[in-house]
């Protein structure tokens, strides 16, 4: 068995930080920012300056104050490194860059013997990549994403101030058709 763990909202708090970037950059280009608690994506954004939109945000959370603005679950870290980085796995649906950036900032790639960048749309293709890349059967993987975890139940959530997720016990022979 390995451990995975998602990054945003689940390793690492991203989404207020993320928030106001998107605003920042919404206001930057004089469009109306967005206040809501969920995450913004770009997909919530209908504006024909979409990439230009995106590319202020990335350069705004890239900025040097990132490691500062970001919250790290520390009560999950120490999972990690209680398990050695030999069995750990960083499993993310967020862009290549950002994601890439706060893994160099916070030093994560210490923890994991390999980063997986999954788009998270199919479940079934997500555990084959899963099982492909880890060369395992069975995972136990931390996330913050309920609806992605439809097909099974978690076996625990994990909550504390900043963070509620869950972990799911995965069997992957019993969802790769």
């Amino acid at each position: 068995m390995v451990y995975v763990v998602d990054l945003d909202d689940t390793l690492v708090a991203t989404t207020e930080f993320n928030n106001d970037a998107y605003n920042y950059a919404l206001e930057k280009h004089n469009l109306k920012t967005i206040k809501t608690k969920s995450r913004i994506t770009r997909n919530k954004i209908k504006v024909d300056k979409i990439q230009e939109i995106v590319k202020d945000k990335q350069n705004y959370f890239s900025q040097k104050w990132l490691k500062y603005r970001l919250v790290i679950n520390y009560e999950l870290l120490e999972i990690i490194k209680q398990n050695g980085k030999e069995n750990c796995y960083l499993w993310t649906s967020a862009d290549r860059n950002r994601a890439n950036i706060i893994i160099k900032e916070l030093d994560l790639e210490k923890y994991f013997a390999s980063i997986i960048f999954d788009e998270k749309k199919d479940f079934n293709k997500s555990i084959n990549k899963l099982k492909d890349i880890t060369k395992n059967d069975a995972f136990l993987i931390f996330e913050d994403n309920e609806k992605f975890f439809k097909k099974s139940m978690p076996c625990q959530s994990v909550k504390n101030n900043n963070f509620k997720i869950k972990k799911y016990y995965i069997e992957a022979n019993d969802f790769i058709t």
